[in-house]
């Protein structure tokens, strides 16, 4: 077939790391020269070489290949001539495409010398289908070939992968053992300390960035003995992010154990891999030195948990967040910081900083508010584990015993609601992959809309996820139930290791508290209780019987308490009753102005004011004379008493006989007091004394 004289002629070769170990036959230069002998045989000029050397047949983005099909897209290229079909690539669906469908359309002429394939001649390519799929099937052997080797190699527990976590080194001595490299051990204690102590992965790295550590990339080039990293895509060195903190949170190895086949590639032709299930993973234990402690990292997953999400003025946070939970829905108790509070005044108050159930007003769920200030929440667990601690301390064998009984009481509970969770989740699984068949079915047939199908799809497959991972959750803590260490020797370690504390730090509340469940508030006012229940790590639930110089002490605080919030009350009322007082005095010395200015309106008005002040001075004076009458009674009767020698009545006669003095002279003195005053208006009267306290006011208003 004459060759148009203005298009190219392109010689493709390609050489993957596999095919070099069939030797020199299938050389880069031994294809060249081969395939431009066949050109120059056959009279194919202007030619031109794409070549990829390196690159799997496997897949199609190679740059050489990649180029000539651009070319050939262009219009630029006649013929393309290669050694045999192999090396075009080994996915038959892919040859296919290009050979059956691309080259056509394009007008190009495809020769596979080795193969005896020549489009110019379609009659004689019937076998080509074949030998692509034979092809494929050979880079599929391959991949398993290699994959065998990788998974004899990493169960023998043998890395196949040079890259090692950050805070170690390579031994020089065995490259398959890791040495711990202090200087960076100290930044991964850092972190894991940091996470206990509540701080998220985004907390961390700003922390990190601004004590100007060095990236793990970074810290690896500048290492002394100068590896190289095969991440270098950052942008400075001394920036983190919460992706490489939750990378070293994620790693087991910093206990010591050594994990591999972490992801798994499914498919040889897409190359891309997936993240192994728990199952998958191939895992060595105490292959080498550990830089944290099984209950440090175990520590850091549990608190990662709680770590609420961070707001855009930081100060919706407290240090109990993510501890404190609704004791009736289970939900997650929402923190109302005061900084939420925007009062025109300014003031805030101790209610303002409070914690409140996350279902309340939820239209999907349905549950009550269940206060509590944060001050109360705060307080009742400083003292809950100051006074655990102190028993601990002083009672550790009553300590050991009563745990243990309630370990066993508690097990078996746990046990049981757990296993019927469990059962109850897979039950419902099994139930959602029948939906989901039916479902299928439904839409296959036309039965179901599109539309319909995809959401509720989505809805059965979250709801799946969900009860997945809650029936995975369970059964972790189902295995650590039965092979845990004894809760009440590890509480006790953790009490002697925090013996000396004065101040309760944010990683003391977190290795202390598992948990603080809010009940609903009972009663009102003084009257107003609410159940808390807190939960610690590793012996939950536990009481310290109160001795009764506590209960006494305790009895006493709240006395004080109760009086102390009386006596405020009687404050605020006594401030609300001169605030009252003033007004009222305002008011008629402005009415009383008005009067004598001569405003007929005002007159009215001060006219009632003062019938008022009549009528209630006589209803004043009524009250006092039935109290005078009462007290002449009962003065007499004590009198009687006296005389007839009572010992207890002559004391209350001697104070009956004091008051009256004094009763005397307070009389005199405003008849005095009277008599040097100036008459007033025909209008205006002079209120008689009564036995009000002399600041108070009468109660009169001008607005009648």
């Amino acid at each position: 077939m004459a060759q148009r004289n203005n298009k190219l002629t392109a010689l493709y070769e390609r050489l993957s790391k596999d095919d070099e170990l069939q030797g020199e036959s299938n050389s880069i230069t031994n294809q060249k020269n081969y395939l431009e002998e066949y050109a120059q045989a056959k009279g194919l000029t202007n030619i031109r070489h794409y070549t990829d050397d390196g690159f799997s047949g496997v897949t199609f983005n190679r740059p050489g290949f990649q180029k000539m099909i651009a070319d050939v897209e262009a219009g630029l290229i006649d013929t393309i001539c290669v050694k045999d079909m192999s090396r075009l690539g080994r996915n038959y669906l892919k040859v296919g495409y290009y050979t059956e469908i691309l080259f056509p359309e394009k007008n190009v002429r495809f020769i596979a010398i080795n193969n005896s394939i020549d489009s110019a001649t379609p009659t004689d390519n019937d076998f080509t289908p074949f030998l692509n799929i034979m092809n494929e099937w050979y880079a599929k052997d391959t991949s398993k070939k290699i994959k065998a080797i990788f998974q004899s190699r990493m169960k023998s527990g043998k890395r196949c992968s040079g890259a090692i976590p950050y805070g170690y080194k390579h031994d020089p001595e065995d490259k398959n053992h890791l040495l711990v490299d202090e200087e960076a051990a100290k930044v991964v204690r850092k972190i894991y300390q940091l996470a206990i102590e509540g701080n998220g992965p985004a907390q961390i790295a700003d922390i990190l960035t601004k004590e100007h550590i060095l990236i793990p990339s970074a810290y690896l080039e500048r290492h002394e003995e100068g590896e190289v990293s095969r991440n270098h895509s950052y942008h400075d060195p001394y920036i983190w992010n919460a992706t490489a903190v939750s990378g070293i949170l994620d790693k087991r190895e910093y206990m010591g154990h050594t994990i591999l086949g972490k992801t798994i590639c499914d498919n040889f032709k897409t190359k891309k891999r997936r993240k192994a299930r728990p199952e998958e993973l191939i895992i060595f234990e105490n292959t080498h030195e550990a830089i944290i402690d099984e209950d440090t990292w175990n520590q850091a997953q549990k608190f990662r948990k709680r770590v609420t999400k961070r707001v855009a003025n930081g100060t919706y946070k407290h240090r109990l967040s993510g501890l404190v939970y609704c004791a009736d829905c289970g939900s997650r108790m929402t923190y109302r910081s005061p900084e939420a509070q925007k009062r025109k005044d300014g003031k805030r108050y101790d209610s303002d900083s409070s914690f409140a159930c996350s279902a309340y007003g939820n239209k999907y769920k349905e549950c009550t508010f269940h206060f509590i200030t944060s001050s109360a929440l705060d307080q009742l667990v400083d003292d809950s584990i100051r006074r655990v601690a102190r028993f601990v301390l002083t009672n550790q064998k009553e300590f050991l015993e009563q745990v243990g009984q309630l370990k066993e009481t508690y097990s078996e509970k746990f046990l049981q609601e757990s296993q019927k969770e469990v059962k109850s989740a897979k039950n419902r699984i099994q139930e959602l992959d029948t939906l989901i068949k039916n479902l299928y079915e439904g839409n296959v047939l036309g039965k179901i809309p599109d539309r319909h199908f995809n959401r509720m799809m989505k809805e059965y497959d979250d709801e799946q996820q969900e009860l997945e991972a809650k029936v995975a959750e369970l059964e972790q803590e189902l295995g650590q139930n039965e092979n845990s260490e004894d809760g009440g020797d590890r509480f006790v370690r953790l009490v002697k290791k925090y013996q000396d504390f004065e101040e309760i730090t944010p990683r003391m509340l977190n290795e202390f508290i598992d948990k603080i469940m809010v009940h609903e508030a009972v009663g009102k006012g003084l009257d107003r209780t609410q159940r808390i229940d807190i939960y610690f790590n590793f012996i939950g639930q536990f009481a310290v019987p109160f001795s009764e110089k506590e209960l006494e002490t305790e009895r006493k605080a709240r006395q004080e308490e109760e009086q102390r919030k009386a006596e405020a009350k009687r404050e605020r009322q006594r401030i609300a009753a001169r605030k009252c007082s003033q007004k009222r005095k305002e008011e008629r010395a402005r009415i009383k102005a008005a009067a004598e200015a001569g405003d007929e309106e005002a007159i009215r008005q001060y006219e009632a004011i003062l019938d008022k002040e009549r009528a209630r001075r006589e209803r004043d004076r009524a009250s006092r004379k039935r109290s005078y009458q009462k007290q002449q009674k009962k003065a007499k009767e004590i009198e009687k008493a006296a005389q007839a020698g009572d010992p207890e009545a002559m004391k209350e006669y001697e104070k009956i006989l004091e008051n009256r003095k004094k009763a005397t002279a307070s009389t005199q003195k405003w008849r005095n007091k009277q008599k040097k005053k100036a008459l007033e208006p025909t209008y205006q009267i002079e209120p008689e004394p009564t036995e009000l306290e002399p600041e108070q006011e009468l109660p009169v208003t001008a607005s009648a």
